[in-house]
């Protein structure tokens, strides 16, 4: 619930510049990152807008890609809350962030995954991220993968990170940029 609503404040912060430079009107574009994004049609309000699977154009998605794929991303953080805002602050409206929850789990207590969903390519934007033992986390890989297999796992292995999906296959990144 709390996840929820956090959710809906961060997509109305992104959302309200357009809804307030036009309170009587429709909006039809995002402010995303410092760029304005069209959309694929106007829409009355934010729920209209985020439950739509059509609601960008394949020029906006080419917009969008590039742009989510080079933001900047905070290196360290004090506690996962703080994780938390920087994913929100670099997804896109309408979609999502995800953990695969693995934190103090079997497979490696010390390493989490999150990522963001890239809108349109069927792509995500992964992050490996270490807790340290002040309990500080540190990102430690930072990468765009296909959704499918969907990564949900990352451990160590001889020392390198290991990638895998939720049935346990490996999966090889490309241009894994470890930190």
């Amino acid at each position: 619930m709390k996840r929820d609503v956090r959710r809906i404040l961060f997509a109305l912060a992104i959302v309200a510049p357009s809804l307030v430079a036009n309170a009587a009107e429709r909006f039809a574009s995002v402010d995303y990152l410092g760029h304005r994004i069209p959309l694929a049609r106007e829409y009355a309000d934010y729920d209209d807008f985020k439950d739509d699977p059509e609601k960008l154009s394949a020029q906006s998605i080419r917009l969008i890609e590039p742009i989510m794929r080079s933001a900047p991303f905070r290196h360290s953080f004090p506690n996962t809350a703080a994780l938390s805002r920087e994913l929100e602050r670099i997804r896109f409206p309408g979609y999502g962030t995800f953990y695969a929850n693995q934190l103090g789990a079997k497979l490696d207590p010390s390493l989490e995954l999150v990522y963001v969903e890239i809108p349109g390519w069927k792509l995500n934007r992964y992050f490996a991220v270490e807790r340290n033992h002040d309990g500080t986390l540190r990102v430690i890989a930072d990468f765009v993968a296909s959704a499918s297999p969907e990564i949900t796992r990352v451990h160590r292995k001889n020392g390198a990170l290991s990638f895998e999906s939720s049935q346990g296959k490996v999966i090889s990144v490309k241009n894994h940029k470890a930190r």
